[in-house]
């Protein structure tokens, strides 16, 4: 077997590859032999058909086998013997075979790239996690006492602040016509009967929520404001409003004290609360820390070496990408015409996030190879332990999934350059 190997535009490669006819005999006769046993041709018993009648019947069908056969024999040949890894099989050109000069084809191949490793070890980045303030401790406290806040029948004159419960009647009008009337749409926020609101809730009408603090119980009052915002009804919007508002019981809003976190959360004291409160604080900043730390260094990498990717892998890379913007864009309520009038933007930042996603991909990949780091059967047991919950799928379910799916090997590469990057963190945050 002849091989000539064509180096392409980046990262493709032609392997011509001609096979002389005592290479591709054995095939080209295990066919016809198959042919001549179970063909059925009208007139002749199964099996008794001479082998001319058979190539004459089964022509096309005998020709398409030995190729089929021939092909993939020889293109794994090649890549073996050229030593080629490849991405994809991008196409296959110029086959011809006869079993008298035996076959002759082309595959034009898709390969990973040539990858210079930049001297990473000596990359200058800094690790910094913020340290936690007395502040931040006192902030997450309260958050507490709001969380375990309870509302309490405020006093006689007691002036409602936000956060509070009020109970409200509201009647809302623009240009002196009720809206209820002119919009039934909108009858949540036209009018509004023992309407019981929180002084927070900026989902209603913030006019009204910000007419409400200060007034007290029995109080009636008058907002005047103009409708804005892109969700109102068209005959809302940009009109005047004038609206009407009574409150009648409030209720207070009362943090818990700190006995009552003590002992709600059950624990031994406020002091030990914030203790670990720090110590959670901390930890989440460390963990800032390291995915901005993760971030600098991918961005060093890409920075510092130069590689092309393949072009058939990166168009599948798009087209995923595409694919996840669409849906994410579907479940923000986008439709159709939203993307499509979008289209070129949306392709521009999909194309930009693929080659990215694909560079890292390579980089951490060639990383690997030279640290000899390996996903090991215990690390994909714990990502498939730590992922399941996420997919509502015990472990074995999900890893059967994905061997469904033939995605193991995808899973395993994405494990691997996790271990890389988290090998990158260790080495240069010393």
């Amino acid at each position: 077997m002849k091989i000539d190997k064509l180096e392409m535009e980046s990262c493709r490669v032609k392997i011509t590859v001609k096979a002389e006819s005592e290479e591709t005999r054995k095939d080209y006769d295990a066919v016809v032999a198959y042919f001549v046993k179970n063909g059925r041709i009208p007139g002749f018993r199964v099996g008794k058909a001479s082998v001319d009648v058979i190539k004459k019947t089964f022509g096309n069908e005998i020709r398409d086998e030995v190729n089929n056969r021939l092909l993939r024999s020889l293109y794994q040949s090649a890549l073996e013997q050229e030593k080629i890894q490849p991405v994809n099989l991008v196409n296959i050109e110029d086959v011809r075979f006869s079993p008298e000069t035996g076959m002759t084809a082309s595959f034009l191949v898709d390969v990973a790239p040539t990858i210079k490793i930049p001297n990473y070890k000596k990359f200058s980045l800094k690790f910094e996690a913020q340290p936690v303030t007395d502040e931040q401790v006192s902030e997450r406290l309260t958050h507490i006492r709001e969380a375990f806040a309870k509302f309490e029948k405020a006093p006689d004159g007691y002036v409602i602040q936000r956060d509070d419960l009020a109970c409200i009647d509201f009647e809302g009008k623009v240009n002196g016509e009720p809206i209820k009337t002119l919009c039934p749409e909108a009858a949540p926020i036209a009018e509004g009967k023992g309407h019981w609101l929180q002084v927070n809730d900026e989902r209603f009408l913030p006019q009204l929520v910000a007419a409400v603090v200060g007034m007290k119980s029995g109080e009636t009052k008058t907002a005047e404001f103009v409708f804005e915002g892109d969700h109102l009804p068209e005959a809302l919007k940009n009109q005047p409003a004038v609206y009407t508002l009574t409150v009648g019981e409030v209720r207070q809003r009362v943090l818990a004290t700190d006995e009552s976190i003590v002992e709600q959360m059950k624990v031994e004291s406020i002091d030990k609360l914030r203790e670990s409160t720090r110590e959670r604080l901390a930890e989440q900043a460390t963990h800032t820390a390291t995915r901005k730390f993760e971030s600098d260094i991918l961005e060093k990498l890409l920075e510092k070496a130069e590689f092309d990717l393949p072009q058939s892998e990166l168009e599948r890379e798009i087209n995923e990408t595409l694919g996840r913007m669409a849906e994410e864009a579907s479940q923000r309520g986008a439709t159709k015409e939203d993307l499509e009038k979008n289209r070129a933007e949306i392709v521009e930042s999909a194309t930009s996030m693929a080659r990215r996603q694909l560079r890292i991909r390579y980089m951490l990949a060639a990383i690997g190879d030279a640290e000899k780091v390996e996903a090991t059967e215990a690390d994909i047991q714990e990502w498939l332990e730590e992922a399941a919950g996420e997919y509502h799928l015990t472990p074995v379910q999900l890893r059967a999934r994905i061997e469904k799916n033939e995605r193991m090997a995808e899973l395993r590469g994405q494990v691997r350059n996790q271990k890389v990057i988290k090998m990158l963190v260790n080495q240069l945050k010393a």
